[in-house]
């Protein structure tokens, strides 16, 4: 009987020491999520590093009359995933282009003529894609918004 009781004690210490051991590597393997924070501000893109969330930026730029501005770095999206514009902009009877450059140098851009936009571009394959807005009128034109990707 007492060799029986050595011999429970001993396989409860095991198992416990096996348990830890899972344990531990559980907590130690435990994958870890970033969150993205793009700011586009007068043209210019900062952003960190991303693997969980789509990244909002937000616009305040001047256009020069008949130019246009792009915001770099470029960024990849997979086919089908999509670019929300959100914005406002000032003379409000001017022509812009909303849209994104694909790295073959391919615009998709949507016309507005209202003074706002808010529309969703869907990217029709994988590839590196910039943003970028055409003032095609004879006016300097401010733009303010969001753009979500």
């Amino acid at each position: 009987m007492e060799l029986i009781k050595k011999g429970v004690k001993k396989m409860r210490r095991f198992l416990c020491m096996v348990m830890t051991g899972v344990m531990m590597l559980g907590f130690l393997c435990t994958s870890a999520g970033a969150v993205e924070e793009v700011n586009v501000i007068s043209g210019k893109y900062e952003t960190a590093e991303t693997a969980i969330m789509r990244a909002t930026g937000t616009l305040n730029c001047t256009i020069k009359a008949n130019g246009s501005i792009s915001v770099n770095p470029a960024f990849s999206l997979a086919a089908g995933e999509t670019v929300r514009i959100r914005a406002n902009y000032s003379p409000e009877d001017a022509s812009l282009d909303f849209g994104l450059i694909d790295s073959e140098g391919v615009f998709h851009y949507i016309n507005v003529k209202t003074g706002s936009i808010d529309k969703t571009i869907e990217v029709p394959e994988n590839g590196s894609y910039t943003l970028m807005i055409r003032n095609n009128s004879s006016k300097s034109v401010i733009v303010t918004g969001i753009v979500r990707y």
